[in-house]
């Protein structure tokens, strides 16, 4: 039996998963694994086990005798994953400022100071990747590899629209300064205000969720409509 190469296997799956996060195929789009196959410079059997993998995470679908599909943008799907985003967040709150000694969330709160100053003037996706690892470097506190790799799931998912919600000047500087309220609560060791806090910054409306997924589809169908 012929084995595929892990190392192909990863390569087809990382190109693959960036296409899909930024939707670079349309929401419930058919992927015709020879085509991909052909752009990727790839066998098919690499291309089938990274798809197969792409299930798991939420980012592509199976339909037996029909294939594989890119995920649909949901704004209940949104929703859902903002509210469990914050379940895990909290909870790796909780556990860190029961565990972390004062040296440790010292130190995060001046690499955070730091990190944040010198953002200025980034442009968005460095803010969006700034931003995604503020969040789980604060995750991290808590020492819970699992609960790591959810919320490092639930980034890809969301991460297209989460892009447009930065997009506005206004929101790049409210996020930054949140974590900065965020930052100081975790340094004084305050879990009620630090959670309070939290769902304060990740709290989206359902008006709001569905105005950013419209928001985000008129984007993905931008080049369609020209």
């Amino acid at each position: 039996m012929t084995r595929t190469s892990g190392t192909t296997v990863d390569k087809a799956y990382e190109q693959l998963r960036d296409q899909l996060v930024t939707f670079g195929f349309k929401p419930g789009s058919r992927l015709n694994e020879s085509e991909i196959a052909q752009t990727l410079s790839m066998s098919r059997a690499p291309i089938r086990e990274a798809l197969n993998r792409l299930i798991a995470d939420g980012l592509v679908s199976f339909e037996p005798g029909r294939g594989f599909f890119c995920r649909r943008l949901s704004t209940s799907e949104v929703n859902d994953l903002y509210e469990t985003r914050f379940d895990l967040e909290s909870g790796a709150i909780a556990a860190a400022l029961a565990a972390c000694d004062d040296a440790t969330l010292e130190s995060f709160a001046m690499t955070w100071h730091d990190r944040h100053a010198a953002a200025d003037g980034g442009t968005l996706d460095q803010l969006v990747d700034l931003d995604e690892a503020f969040h789980l470097g604060l995750s991290a506190l808590a020492g819970n590899a699992s609960r790591l790799k959810y919320l490092e799931n639930i980034n890809y998912r969301i991460r297209f629209v989460r892009r447009i919600n930065l997009e506005p000047g206004t929101r790049r500087v409210g996020g930054i300064s949140e974590h900065a309220k965020l930052i100081d609560a975790i340094r004084h060791r305050d879990t009620a205000q630090a959670i309070a806090l939290l769902r304060q910054h990740l709290q989206k409306s359902a008006d709001e969720v569905r105005l950013q997924v419209q928001t985000a589809l008129a984007h993905i169908y931008a080049d369609d409509v020209a």
